[in-house]
């Protein structure tokens, strides 16, 4: 008896893992503005299969093993990102006692304003309306991916779009303006979904699904303004040295 109910609770326990995993491997899928994927997703097709394929406890506790293992991982690189954006922010502020640029307050507000920028000109399928935002570079990356889904009739649907946070995890300042950057770790939410333009058919995504989503930014200097110049997603980074905080004195 002692036996059956430990193997219900695996059981139930290793469910309400994997609903974890189904839920979170379907929160950064779509293809919104820097062409955003998850691997997660691939995760909870893996413990699917690991369900399937093997009934017995040991089977079962392994997969809780990896998953608590997992969340470890998570936990580990959210503190990592909270000690750069505290030390970055640091930086920053201590850079604009020199250079308004360096404006801390100022920075933000050109983040918040570039972030919603990309998304109504990825939605509208215009790059033109976020050029003034982003970098030559980027514009022009959008702006073929753009034709592309023209090719294919599609058309990306980003609904109540929020943003949710922006830290700086990563800053270079040199002489000059032109190699100044700042990356930025994105969070987000919204309704992300794809449809046919002619039939206007859901071909990717739920129209009534909220989903998050969190990316890595680069921002570089221009005469005028901070600009984007590169969208990471989360997986594309293994180490968070990626981001490197250096200034010119």
């Amino acid at each position: 008896m002692n036996k059956i109910k430990f193997n219900n609770f695996i059981k139930r326990t290793f469910i309400a893992l994997l609903a974890v995993f189904i839920i979170n491997g379907t929160t950064i899928v779509f293809a919104r503005a820097g062409g955003g994927h998850s691997s997660s997703s691939h995760s909870s097709s893996s413990s699917s299969n690991s369900l399937e394929n093997g009934n017995s406890r040991g089977s079962i506790i392994g997969v809780i093993v990896f998953a608590i293992i997992t969340s470890s991982g998570g936990i580990i690189i959210k503190l990592r990102l909270g000690k750069r954006k505290v030390k970055s922010i640091s930086v920053i502020k201590k850079l604009a006692k020199s250079d308004d640029n360096w404006n801390y307050n100022k920075i933000k507000k050109e983040i918040k304003e570039t972030f919603y920028k990309v998304q109504d000109a990825w939605m509208e399928r215009n790059q033109n309306l976020a050029k003034e935002y982003i970098s030559d570079k980027l514009y022009n990356k959008h702006e073929s991916q753009i034709e592309w889904m023209k090719v294919k009739k599609q058309i990306n649907i980003l609904e109540n779009m929020e943003l949710l946070g922006a830290a700086p995890i990563g800053i270079q300042d040199f002489e000059g303006i032109y190699k100044d950057c700042i990356w930025v770790h994105i969070k987000a939410k919204a309704k992300d979904y794809t449809i046919n333009e002619e039939t206007n058919e859901v071909i990717e995504g739920k129209v009534h699904a909220c989903v998050y989503f969190e990316e890595y930014w680069k921002f570089i200097r221009n005469e005028h303004r901070w600009v984007l110049d590169e969208i990471r997603q989360i997986d594309d980074i293994e180490d968070l040295n990626f981001f490197k905080i250096e200034v010119d004195n």
